[in-house]
């Protein structure tokens, strides 16, 4: 079965396909992918298989189709982010990686027309990042919205906080945290392993959702969406302004530049509308606003002095005539 089998209404999810990208920051950076990691497994694969050894942590299905790849993102990584995921552009670039371009995209849609359709891209906090990240990514290949096809996708932390809410009534004390980590810890006590890795996070993502398969199915099916709905994280052609956003919030040396040269554009069309472009015109509007080492007052400054005495003058006027009229002659 291939992308276009999926039927209009999503119905049984047949193939999960776990998702997590690494980035090169948050999303206010528009930043750019530097891994990504999907394993699709069949629905009937999430019943979980007992746990190997004394780890609590359930095996991962036997049968799982994985797609890893790192990505050079063409722009630099944030510190935080090479702290996170270990990652760097000097290091994806020196190892020859690609960018996010029509040949990875091209795997991607090899990769998921191989699973039983419907497919649906299940990612943690994907409604807030992963999801939209991808959306931009294929829009600056020049792809729309139905690039992958009929896929769908659905947002782990809330079908956890769906399920929960219809569980248990409400624990009292501090809000419950449902970053991966701490759901992974609360679920199996202890960490997971190879955080912020694509590839680490996914498999943890599928140890999770193995706790509780068939109420997250049934979740799945009932509120997956479209993922050709997913709105992009941001529009081509606004990577520059970001760049140029974060680099002035940085104040480096490089981005401060990169910031003058945003603004050429504006100097130019404020030249354009003045009239005169000529050189000449040019040096008269530069000595026009140099500023004035002669001590004498500007025109606007003597302009408002005149309006002063303008205005003050019948008013002096009228007080000396008050002040005849009231001081007493003497005889």
């Amino acid at each position: 079965m291939g992308l276009e089998a999926a039927a209009a209404s999503p119905g049984l999810m047949e193939t999960l396909v776990f998702l997590d990208l690494e980035a090169t920051g948050l999303p206010f950076s528009q930043p750019k992918v530097t891994e990504l990691c999907l394993v699709a497994i069949h629905r009937r694969a999430l019943q979980p298989a007992p746990a190997a050894g004394p780890s609590p942590v359930p095996a991962l299905p036997r049968v799982a189709d994985k797609l890893c790849l790192c990505v050079a993102p063409g722009k630099a990584c944030s510190a935080a982010a090479s702290g996170l995921t270990g990652l760097s552009t000097a290091l994806l670039t020196a190892h020859g990686r690609r960018g996010f371009d029509p040949g990875l995209v091209g795997l991607l849609r090899a990769f998921l027309g191989r699973q039983p359709a419907p497919v649906c891209l299940v990612a943690h906090n994907g409604d807030r990042y992963d999801f939209p990240l991808l959306r931009a990514e294929l829009g600056c290949c020049g792809l729309g919205p139905d690039a992958l096809g009929d896929v769908f996708c659905a947002d782990s932390i809330a079908a956890m906080r769906a399920l929960d809410r219809s569980g248990r009534p409400r624990e009292p004390g501090p809000r419950k945290s449902y970053s991966l980590g701490n759901v992974y810890t609360r679920l199996f006590g202890q960490a997971p392993p190879d955080t912020h890795t694509a590839e680490g996070d996914v498999l943890a993502l599928v140890s999770i959702c193995q706790a509780r398969p068939q109420p997250l199915l049934h979740w799945l099916d009932a509120h997956a969406r479209p993922f050709s709905g997913v709105r992009p994280m941001y529009e081509v052609g606004n990577e520059v302004g970001a760049e140029v956003g974060a680099a002035a919030d940085r104040g480096s040396p490089g981005e401060t530049a990169r910031k003058s040269e945003g603004q050429k554009p504006r100097a130019a069309a404020a030249t354009a509308a003045s009239g005169d472009a000529s050189p000449a015109g040019r040096r008269r509007r530069g000595r026009s606003q140099a500023p004035s080492t002669s001590g004498s007052i500007p025109s606007t400054s003597r302009l408002n002095v005149s309006h002063l005495l303008a205005m003050l003058g019948p008013l002096i006027i009228l007080t000396m005539a008050v002040a005849l009229y009231w001081v007493p002659w003497s005889p």
